[in-house]
């Protein structure tokens, strides 16, 4: 059975495709502090605990020999922001690392690394945004990102790799002392589970695309099983949303019934966005079809938040 290394299988994504990724594959569970969950635990191959930073980690990890490595590790948006050279030592130094030892040990494993759609930046002069369209990040969080992707591209001929940048992920996180309650569609579907009201700090007009973690597993199980290499990938809907947009429908959903769920939008100001696309091109041709019943999805998620 193909082995698949997940590293920072503690954190969000990571956690979640060694849930998902279980039973197609042997997973090498990479984390920097132990995992205190023995459910958990029974999904895991192997299991190697250090910091990524250390090159003994990065030894550990590689002496499995991992079929493929999937690389989900960085501070988040909001961290990532602090402290540009605090981002730079957490968010690519490590991967640098990392496949500079794999250049110079001859591994061959095929690299699957998370990148994000904010590596685009986000003043689109184009309606549809392919893979092919500029980089042109505006924030600290992309820049790290484009320089990981930027790592592997200049290495192609050496690496079989798949960078995905990836939208607004959402959904149940695996472990429970994860954070990610700070994602926007996170965010709306518990406070309106908790609170029975959505709190938006802008005026609303931001469009952003959303893709559950299912869709994003689907995606890499594929990745890892074919030999084609697609370098960069667009990981996500298809379809954009504003955010007040996605406040109301969260609030309509069947889920709730004949039960209120108040929208409060704390800037009237009004800004006018241009409208957007990402492409789905390369998922098409992974026979992945990336959107679907999207309010089917909000009540799934809020039916698992509710028992919470």
């Amino acid at each position: 059975m193909t082995k698949v290394a997940i590293l920072g299988s503690s954190g969000y994504l990571g956690s979640f495709l060694v849930h998902s990724l279980k039973k197609k594959f042997k997973i090498i569970s990479h984390s920097r502090k132990k995992i205190n969950d023995k459910i958990f635990k029974k999904n895991i191959f192997k299991e190697v605990i250090g910091d990524i930073k250390k090159p003994k980690t990065i030894d550990s990890i590689l002496n499995q020999k991992p079929d493929c490595i999937i690389y989900t590790i960085s501070l988040n948006h909001i961290e990532s922001e602090k402290d540009i050279s605090k981002s730079i030592k957490n968010n690519f130094l490590p991967f640098n690392n990392l496949i500079q030892k794999i250049k110079d040990k001859k591994y061959k494993t095929k690299i699957i690394y998370l990148s994000t759609m904010q590596v685009y930046g986000r003043d689109y002069n184009q309606k549809v945004i392919t893979e092919n369209y500029n980089k042109n990040f505006d924030n600290i969080y992309g820049l790290t990102h484009s320089m990981c992707e930027d790592l592997l591209i200049s290495n192609k001929k050496k690496i079989d790799f798949h960078c995905l940048r990836i939208s607004n992920t959402f959904g149940m996180p695996v472990l429970k002392n994860i954070n990610c309650w700070w994602l926007v569609m996170n965010d709306f579907c518990k406070n309106s589970i908790k609170n029975n009201k959505i709190t938006i700090n802008s005026d609303g007009t931001a469009l952003r695309d959303f893709v559950t973690l299912e869709t994003l597993s689907k995606v890499i199980i594929k990745l890892v099983k074919i030999k084609k290499t697609f370098p960069i990938i667009n990981v996500c809907s298809g379809k954009t949303f504003s955010i007040k947009e996605i406040a109301y429908r969260i609030s309509r959903n069947s889920f709730f019934k004949k039960k209120k769920i108040k929208v409060i939008i704390k800037k009237k100001t009004k800004t006018k966005k241009k409208k957007f696309t990402y492409s789905t091109q390369i998922l098409r041709k992974l026979s992945i079809k990336p959107y679907q019943d999207f309010d089917s999805n909000i009540t799934q998620f809020l039916k698992c938040l509710k028992k919470l």
